[in-house]
């Protein structure tokens, strides 16, 4: 599932998000559409990011989640001029835009850190 269903609504269509975070869903900002390839993905102090090491990531994306207060924005990437979030946290919700699957075994190693403190019942 895309981050962007964790939000409340999106310029994708007219059906409503989960509303698990709040904010809206709004088309990539850049000529290249949609945006596909690796890219950085910059985040201080993100323990998930932290324990696998991933600094560049995997996307296949054409929205990008505009967040709205009460979730922290734990890593940003840039897409031609456009910034925007590629991981969050609302709670004990952790989205990202990125594919971790797809972003080698950074991205492998950060599921199983997510998982292990989803089990853990750690959170981050």
């Amino acid at each position: 599932l895309g981050m962007q269903l964790l939000f409340e609504r999106s310029e994708e269509g007219e059906g409503l998000g989960l509303g698990l975070v709040p904010g809206r869903v709004r088309r990539l900002r850049a000529a290249r559409n949609p945006h596909m390839g690796w890219n950085a993905v910059e985040g201080a102090g993100e323990p998930l990011l932290e324990a696998s090491g991933l600094s560049t990531a995997y996307f296949a994306h054409s929205f990008a989640c505009e967040p709205a207060d009460g979730c922290a924005v734990t890593a940003w990437t840039t897409h031609e001029a456009d910034r925007f979030p590629s991981m969050l946290r609302a709670g004990a919700t952790v989205g990202v835009q990125f594919h971790p699957e797809k972003s080698s075994a950074e991205g492998v190693t950060l599921l199983r850190a997510a998982l292990a403190r989803a089990g853990a019942g750690g959170g981050r």
